[in-house]
C-alpha cells in the first residue's frame, strides 16, 4: 500500500474524529418549564400520558426553545404548595384540582353543582365555548396565575363504600364519605345526609382501610390508581360531580415568551387535553369492568333515583355557593352565565 493512500486514509480518520469531538452540541434551551405534578406518572393513567404529551408537544412545537421538566409524586410539595410556588415564580407551572383552585377562584365552583352536567357532551359544550373561554380570562384577570386549560379530573365522579349499597340518598344517611377540599363537594355530601371527611388523595387508602372514612367520592379513572377497590365493597354510578383539574402557570414568565412560544404552549395543551379526555373516558368503561371483577358490586341508578339525589342537593349548593361568592366578592352573574351555557349546550346537543 503506498505512502499516499495510507497518508490519505488517516487524513479521512482525522476528519472524522474532529467532526465528531468539535461538532456543536444541540442548542440548549432558551426557556425552562418546570411543572409540578401531585400524583406519580403511572402508565396510562390520567396523571401519565396527558402530562407525557404536553411535555413532548411543547418541546415540538417551539423549535427546542422550550424545555419542559415534570416532576410527580409531588416531590416539589402539595397542590397548596406548588401553587405557591408558581406564584412566587419559583416553578412555571402547577397541576392541581378544581378543590384547590376553588381556595383562591371561588367561580370555579360553578362546575362542581351537582348533577348539572346531563353527559361529557354537554361539559366539554360548556368548558370549550365562551363561558369556559371566559372564565379561564377571569381568572387571569383575578389572580395574575393562568390556567392552561380544563381537563378531566377523571370524569363524573361516582359513590364507593364499604359498608351497604348506595341505590337512593337515604342510603347515605351517616356514611363518612371522604372529599376534597372543595366547598361545593363538600355541601353536596352533607345535602345527602353523609358525614365529610376532608383528606387529601394520598391519606384516603389507609383512611378506607382503618375506618377513618366508610366511603368516598371519585371519578372511576382516579378510583384505580391507588388501587381503592381492595378497601372498598360497592360502588354507585350516580356521576354527581363532573370534575376537573388543570396546570396553573405563572402568567408573568408566560407574558413574557415570545409569541410564537405562547402558541406553541396553547397548541400543546390543546392536544394535552383531548389525550386526557381519551384516557379518562376509557378508564372509565375499563374501571367498571375492571372493578367488578375484583369483587365490588356496582350499581347504576335509574333516571328516577338519580332525580332524587339532584332534588335534594343541588338546591342547598347553589344557595351554597351563592353566599360563598359574596363572602369572596365573586360576581353573582355568574350564575346565570353558567346555566345559560348549560342550557346553550343542552339545546345544540339536541337535548331539548
Amino acid at each position: 500500500m503506498s505512502f499516499k493512500r495510507i497518508s490519505l486514509g488517516l487524513s479521512a480518520v482525522l476528519f472524522l474524529l474532529i467532526t465528531f469531538c468539535i461538532s456543536p452540541a444541540a442548542p440548549a434551551a432558551e426557556y425552562t418549564m418546570k411543572i409540578s405534578l401531585p400524583s406519580p406518572m403511572t402508565e396510562w393513567t390520567q396523571f401519565n400520558e396527558p402530562y407525557a404529551v404536553l411535555k413532548t408537544e411543547i418541546e415540538k412545537r417551539s423549535g427546542g426553545r422550550i424545555e419542559v421538566k415534570l416532576y410527580p409524586a409531588g416531590v416539589l410539595g402539595d397542590m397548596t404548595s406548588a401553587t405557591d410556588q408558581v406564584r412566587r415564580g419559583i416553578i412555571q407551572g402547577a397541576q392541581v384540582g378544581d378543590g384547590w383552585i376553588a381556595n383562591h377562584f371561588a367561580e370555579i365552583q360553578l362546575i362542581s353543582i351537582p348533577y348539572v352536567f346531563k353527559d361529557r357532551d354537554v361539559a366539554w359544550y360548556v368548558l370549550d365555548g365562551a363561558f369556559g373561554k371566559e372564565m379561564l380570562a377571569e381568572y387571569t384577570r383575578k389572580t395574575n396565575l393562568r390556567l392552561l386549560d380544563l381537563t378531566e379530573n377523571g370524569g363524573f365522579r361516582c359513590f364507593s363504600n364499604n359498608v351497604k349499597e348506595i341505590r337512593t340518598p337515604a342510603d347515605m344517611k351517616g356514611l363518612k364519605i371522604r372529599v376534597m377540599p372543595n366547598p361545593a363537594h363538600q355541601a353536596t355530601v352533607e345535602a345527602l345526609g353523609a358525614i365529610k371527611v376532608v383528606l387529601p388523595l394520598a391519606e384516603l387508602y389507609t383512611a378506607l382501610k382503618t375506618k377513618v372514612a366508610d366511603g368516598q367520592e371519585n371519578a372511576v379513572a382516579t378510583f384505580l390508581v391507588p388501587k381503592l377497590w381492595e378497601v372498598q365493597k360497592y360502588m354507585t354510578l350516580d356521576g354527581h360531580f363532573y370534575s376537573v383539574n388543570s396546570v396553573i402557570m405563572n402568567n408573568d414568565w408566560y407574558m413574557k415568551l415570545p409569541k410564537d412560544l405562547q402558541a406553541a404552549i396553547d397548541q400543546a395543551a390543546v392536544i394535552s387535553k383531548t389525550v386526557n379526555r381519551g384516557v379518562c373516558t376509557a378508564l372509565e368503561t375499563k374501571g367498571i369492568e375492571f372493578v367488578q371483577k375484583q369483587g365490588m358490586k356496582v350499581y347504576a341508578p335509574t333516571l328516577k333515583e338519580k332525580e332524587m339525589f339532584k332534588e335534594l342537593s343541588q338546591k342547598p349548593v347553589i344557595e351554597f355557593l351563592k353566599e360563598d361568592f359574596k363572602k369572596k366578592n365573586a360576581d353573582l352573574k355568574w350564575f346565570d352565565k353558567f346555566f345559560s351555557a348549560v342550557d346553550e349546550a343542552e339545546k345544540a346537543l339536541g337535548y331539548k
